[in-house]
């Protein structure tokens, strides 16, 4: 099932021969689907030179907005042009905390409930215990809600094969059968598809592969690293050493590595490879056809490394260490380097095509595939990121800016929400909703027939 695939040479330079420009939305009123199909050509060509080829994250395209008042639990769904399509007020609340929208799933938490498809005539309401998070799985198909702690069960929220035009709410335990689950919501591993979740059982020391249609579980030793197609690693510490297992989505072992300590790695698109860095700051790469893992660069730290985190549909490893952040790319190579005191970068997620990286009172933003800075700010605060990383909504000495493709570009009033594929903003001026188009800049701008200070993008 795993061709052994020969490994890049490790040159040191980018195989992708050019940059190819970014997707954008042509107009505030053309389809956005177009995106979609851009970027995936984009990444694909990008993962056929690296040896990585295979689907790539869900579509980050959308086609509506979520609109809520927190205060008097108004809730609307609004197309781009501005039309209210559907208008509610949940039924009893204390005020709107979060709202999560997702392929065919809409959220809104009040408190200490969960309201599913609150436009229903009867929405679903689930309560959500005191110290308890909920985190939105995106995919393609039909979006997943999860409801954890940092060691509890967890209640899984979506449809299934057997109910696919309902919301299905079911507990993980349910499932397992386990009488006292610890299953840490924060550690929890998704394929990129959405389609299947790696759950650390802290009870067991295992892990739990839930395939989120089929409504079914797998069982696999030791904690989980990644996840993606029929490949699952996971690793065990013992002193100063790991031993990492390979394994088919099956159950089946396919290899034992030995390896250095990990902080973190990924699987890259077509599933053949796991690569990671190790507290030393190696570099490696390990595959089911071979049995031991091969050291394919560095990322020359000396300083502790404090994290690594897969973007670029887990073509890139963000290293942050005490003193640097260094991005490296699936051969090894280094892409991007900050040596400064305190660098730390913004969180990072497989579907970041950018990275923001603060240096003391300055941020970068950085094209995560060729390592080109896009736009950099001083004296700012992050208020927030669109999904692939490229457009940052912040507040400085003179109010709210967008920082993206076009540089700093202030705005007027400040940011409510912003798209996922970094097409356009959501933005309150003076108490007015306007829709606002961004492609090298501010653009077209469309009045929405509604008030609210939440909004979040659904996708499309």
């Amino acid at each position: 099932m795993f061709d052994e695939v020969e490994e890049p040479d490790d040159t040191g330079d980018d195989p992708v021969a050019a940059r190819v420009p970014r997707p954008r939305r042509p107009g505030m009123l053309l389809a956005v689907g177009a995106v979609t199909l851009i970027g995936a050509l984009i990444l694909g060509g990008a993962a056929l030179l690296r040896h990585d080829d295979g689907p790539a994250t869900p579509r980050l395209s959308w086609g509506e907005l979520l609109i809520a008042d927190r205060l008097t639990g108004s809730i609307a769904r609004v197309t781009v042009d501005g039309t209210v399509n559907a208008a509610t007020v949940l039924p009893s609340f204390s005020g709107i905390d979060e709202l999560s929208a997702g392929e065919g799933l809409i959220a809104v938490r009040s408190g200490v409930d969960l309201f599913i498809d609150p436009f229903d005539t009867e929405p679903q309401r689930i309560a959500v215990p005191a110290g308890f998070a909920t985190r939105l799985i995106p995919s393609a198909d039909r979006a997943t809600i999860l409801i954890g702690s940092e060691g509890d069960d967890l209640t899984v929220i979506g449809a299934t094969a057997e109910i696919a035009a309902s919301t299905s709410v079911r507990s993980l335990a349910q499932l397992t059968a386990e009488l006292a689950p610890r299953y840490p919501l924060p550690d929890i591993r998704v394929d990129p598809l959405g389609h299947r979740l790696a759950i650390p059982d802290a009870t067991n020391f295992q892990t739990v592969v839930l395939d989120l249609a089929a409504e079914t579980v797998t069982y696999f030793p030791d904690l989980p690293l990644a996840v993606r197609d029929d490949l699952i690693v996971t690793a065990q510490r013992v002193g100063d050493r790991m031993e990492l297992g390979m394994f088919a989505s099956s159950g089946e072992r396919l290899r034992t590595v030995p390896t250095e300590v990990i902080v973190g790695g990924a699987i890259p698109p077509g599933a053949s490879r796991f690569v990671f860095v190790t507290r030393s700051g190696q570099v490696w790469s390990a595959r089911p056809s071979k049995g031991d893992a091969e050291r394919i660069g560095t990322a020359a730290i000396s300083t502790q490394i404090t994290s690594v985190r897969p973007g670029l549909d887990g073509r890139r490893l963000v290293v942050n260490a005490d003193d640097a952040v260094v991005v490296v790319d699936s051969d090894g190579n280094t892409i991007v380097r900050r040596d400064t005191p305190g660098a730390t970068s913004a969180e990072v997620s497989m579907p970041n095509r950018c990275v923001t990286i603060r240096l003391g009172s300055s941020i970068e933003l950085i094209d995560l595939d060729d390592g080109d800075l896009i736009a950099s700010a001083t004296d700012v605060d992050i208020t927030g990121r669109s999904l692939d990383g490229c457009l940052v909504a912040a507040l400085g000495p003179t109010g709210s800016v967008l920082i993206g493709e076009g540089g700093i570009s202030p705005v007027d009033g400040s940011v409510v929400a912003l798209a996922p594929d970094s097409t356009a903003v959501v933005v309150n001026s003076s108490g007015r909703l306007r829709l606002t188009d961004y492609d090298q800049g501010l653009g077209d701008a469309v009045d929405l027939d509604v008030s609210g200070d939440l909004a979040e993008f659904i996708p499309s």
